[in-house]
């Protein structure tokens, strides 16, 4: 099942690692590096998509991030990778 809208993800530096925050959905990760960080947002994405198909519902049963979390995306940099996993695209963006 394809997701006609990309999924919005902020990408910002913890105090020890970074992490990706989905917007529309409230899906979450963390990695050491951006490369790792990309690969486990895709992985977690794919999950999350399977565990929801597999109920008969689709992603928008997960609700939207916390507020402060677009107000991120807002002030997003200029910095911007794109991709796909199983059918569900994503727009990543750092952000401060």
């Amino acid at each position: 099942m394809a997701i006609s809208k990309p999924i919005r993800v902020v990408v910002f530096k913890g105090e020890e690692h970074w992490v990706a925050q989905c917007l529309e959905h409230d899906i979450c990760t963390q990695a050491s590096d951006l490369d790792t960080l990309r690969d486990r947002i895709e992985q977690t994405i794919a999950a999350e998509h399977e565990l929801c198909s597999s109920k008969g519902r689709d992603l928008s049963s997960i609700p939207a991030a916390p507020d402060h979390f677009f107000r991120m995306w807002d002030k997003r940099s200029e910095f911007d990778k794109s991709g796909s996993s199983d059918g569900v695209t994503y727009e990543m963006a750092l952000c401060a």
